[in-house]
């Protein structure tokens, strides 16, 4: 993927300028998934097909000691058995009650995972048998979600903790402790994490780069109309009213014919970027489609709408030279939905099309109820 838009990259230096009393809740209009893990974001079944496999691994390992591959006392095998089934049941539920706590199984299950490997390991305590390879697939699984720091300190983790499992059996005298073995399986797990980072970062910033495309309008860098979508979509009930206001470029069809479709990028490019700089951090712009864009943003009246469009169209005026028109709707202070707000936006810039263009009306609804 090449450079980003400019006006993306200057968007991105841009302090946030916020309103009093405005700044918790308008944040999450442009940051709803910012903060959300990626693969949360492209795919929200990973959690539960990852716990469910959880369950599924306890199960095996339950089948490989009844076959007789993994050879313990009954004892031990009751207990480790029975306390892993348990653990990956336990799990599944918390996925299941509360899908939304996704860090309990990124952040805290690895830690209970080398508890439960450890376990395994005195119960079995045989060395011969690789029961660390259970370290390996938790490290692995971690480098999806943390950094090369953390990854690497819980692979010394996990490595310690398979020390320590060793030792115990062999103080209880359950089995020999073998030295060679444990020191190369330490080093293996350690350039397993380094190697697993190394992948999963790279894989991790395309997924991001593909993401952030699919979001974002090429030609100037706001967000698409998908992205905006979403963005509608995460906010039926604001705590503040939402303006809609919809643009339009006067005059883009000549534009077009006149001087070509490159300088017509060109301005578009320039009008978005002004657009941008009208708005806080907090509000969402977008490229509605063609000349059309759109913006959504707290507001505390209809009257504040207006006085939003009216800047909005004098500045990028002053910087450009290019007119815009503009409707205005508000959510809910006279319509139903933001759906319905789009719509009365879209109606009212094609009346102030109609009216001599370069101007910002209310929707026909709003002007009756202001």
């Amino acid at each position: 993927m090449g450079r980003k838009p400019e006006a993306t990259m200057k968007h991105e230096r841009r302090q946030q300028t916020t309103e009093p009393n405005g700044a918790a809740t308008e944040s999450a209009l442009v940051s709803h998934a910012s903060h959300v893990p990626l693969v949360d974001v492209v795919d929200p079944d990973y959690w539960p097909r990852a716990v469910a496999l959880r369950v599924v691994i306890a199960l095996t390992y339950c089948a490989l000691i009844l076959l007789g591959v993994l050879p313990m006392e009954f004892a031990w095998w009751l207990v480790s058995s029975v306390g892993l089934l348990v653990y990956a049941c336990a799990m599944f539920g918390i996925c299941i009650r509360w899908p939304d706590k996704t860090w309990i199984h990124r952040d805290v299950s690895p830690f209970s995972d080398v508890f439960v490997v450890t376990l395994a390991i005195i119960a079995v305590a045989q060395p011969d048998f690789p029961i660390f390879v259970g370290y390996y697939l938790i490290i692995m699984s971690l480098s999806t979600f943390h950094s090369t720091k953390y990854v690497v300190a819980f692979a010394v983790f996990a490595v310690a903790n398979m020390w320590a499992g060793i030792a115990i059996a062999d103080s209880l005298g359950r089995g020999e402790m073998n030295v060679q073995l444990s020191v190369v399986a330490s080093i293996m797990a350690i350039f397993t994490a380094m190697n697993c980072d190394v992948i999963s970062t790279s894989t991790r910033k395309l997924r991001e780069m593909v993401l952030e495309a699919s979001m974002t309008d090429p030609l100037t860098g706001l967000q698409n109309r998908r992205r905006f979508r979403e963005i509608l979509d995460a906010h039926n009930t604001p705590t503040r009213p939402l303006a809609v206001i919809m643009y339009d470029v006067d005059n883009f069809k000549q534009i077009n014919e006149t001087r070509g479709h490159v300088h017509a990028d060109t301005v578009l490019i320039a009008i978005g970027e002004e657009l941008r700089k009208c708005f806080r951090d907090a509000d969402a712009v977008a490229r509605y489609g063609g000349d059309e864009l759109i913006v959504l943003a707290h507001v505390d009246s209809t009257a504040d709408a207006m006085m939003m469009g009216q800047r909005s169209l004098d500045q990028v005026r002053t910087a450009t030279g290019i007119s815009l028109s503009a409707g205005v709707a508000v959510y809910p202070i006279t319509t139903e939905s933001l759906d319905d707000a789009v719509n009365c936006a879209d109606q009212a810039l094609g009346q102030a099309k109609r009216d001599g263009k370069a101007r910002v009306l209310l929707s026909p609804s709003l002007a009756q109820a202001a």
